[in-house]
């Protein structure tokens, strides 16, 4: 294993191993060596990832791809991937993110999802607060389609931030409602830049007024037990996980962004859905029966979140490590949310950008994998 790429396992391991800057599948990693570049499979872990898992695609390849306006039959990322492949991938899909790995000159980059980052990038003023917090230090791209579209975006917004500042681009983007690209020659480089610009983002957070107390309605454990038994029972989950404590108590009130207008992020959809099913947490088995049929007709899918403004989230899953995960993942989003109102507002995903996500077969390929962990 070559010395830069034992330093993007690290970097993998570390900084995506830590739930503040990715959870399950979430996020990606590449490493650029002799015009190839080597990136992480679609939907694996960015905490367990391992040399022999990287995906090694030809960059010029991807490049001809990314600025080739000629139709392609089939998902134009798909298609990339299958003509820059060197050798035997093994079953494996390299990360959707493949083109903006490659347009980005750094031989490490490392894509995030970040909580207290995404409490800037799921704003309304979002390119503001990233202008007072980080000024030229930080390339800013609005909430863009991922696949080719997004690319092309990070890809214009770097080339006008040079022009603009008549400096190199700084080796850090941030994605609007999705996340963060960090790049860099070294590991040092790279954590040096995730950590400062957290911590730069964490001090405008803490200086800003805490958000207001929200109303708790008064549920038994009796009550809760029930809620939880009957959600997992009409889904006919596998399996089911809850929280009535911290985030799921003191910042999912009926305003929340999560609760009542939609999705923070791609990843949020994938593992979580794009809304829950809000309760009033007096519900029966039958009305909750009812409430369900209904998500699901209005929605065309059944809920994965169930929410008891003030009280209680419960999460369903394939399996009891997937009902954490979304649980946990919809908790984030949670938590970014009650930050970004504290610094802006938060925004969430409108309904033609959840669409894509929601019918994108890419997506619905690291659900699937995200089943097998």
């Amino acid at each position: 294993m070559s010395d830069l790429t034992q330093q993007l396992i690290r970097l993998a391991n570390d900084i995506g191993g830590d739930t503040e800057f990715s959870r399950a599948g979430g996020g990606n990693a590449s490493v650029k060596r002799d015009g190839i570049l080597h990136i992480k499979p679609s939907g694996v872990p960015l905490a367990t990832l391992r040399q022999e898992e990287l995906v090694p695609l030809r960059i010029d390849v991807l490049l001809d791809a990314l600025h080739s306006d000629d139709e392609v039959d089939g998902d134009p990322v798909r298609v990339a991937a299958q003509k820059a492949q060197v050798g035997d991938a093994g079953g494996r899909r390299p990360s959707v993110e493949i083109l903006f790995h490659a347009l980005i000159d750094d031989p490490l980059v490392l894509h995030l999802h970040p909580l207290t980052a995404n409490a800037v990038t799921c704003n309304e003023r979002g390119e503001e607060l990233a202008r007072e917090i980080l000024g030229d230090d930080a390339v800013w791209v609005d909430y863009t389609d991922p696949g080719v579209p997004l690319a092309r975006a990070v890809e214009d917004a770097r080339n006008a931030h040079a022009a603009r500042t008549g400096k190199p681009v700084p080796g850090v983007v941030l994605l609007g409602n999705h996340g963060i690209i960090v790049s860099g020659a070294s590991y040092d480089d790279v954590a040096q830049r995730v950590h400062s610009l957290t911590d730069r983002i964490q001090r405008a957070i803490d200086q800003a007024p805490q958000p207001e107390e929200i109303a708790h309605p008064q549920l038994s454990a009796t009550q809760k037990k029930a809620i939880v038994e009957s959600f997992h029972l009409v889904t006919g989950a596998s399996a089911s996980a809850s929280s009535d404590s911290g985030l799921a108590r003191d910042y999912t009130g009926p305003l929340a962004g999560p609760v009542s207008e939609g999705p923070l992020i791609p990843d949020q959809i994938v593992y979580a859905g794009s809304l829950p099913l809000v309760l009033q947490g007096d519900e029966d088995e039958a009305a909750l029966s009812h409430k369900v049929e209904q998500f699901q007709a209005t929605h065309e899918r059944l809920p994965i979140i169930a929410v008891v403004p003030g009280a209680l989230v419960v999460a369903i899953g394939d399996s009891p490590s997937g009902a954490d995960n979304a649980l946990a993942t919809y908790l984030d989003a949670v938590r970014v949310a009650a930050d970004a109102d504290r610094i802006g507002k938060v925004r969430v995903m409108n309904q033609a950008e959840r669409h894509f996500i929601e019918h994108w077969e890419a997506e619905a390929y690291r659900r699937s994998v995200a089943k097998e962990q």
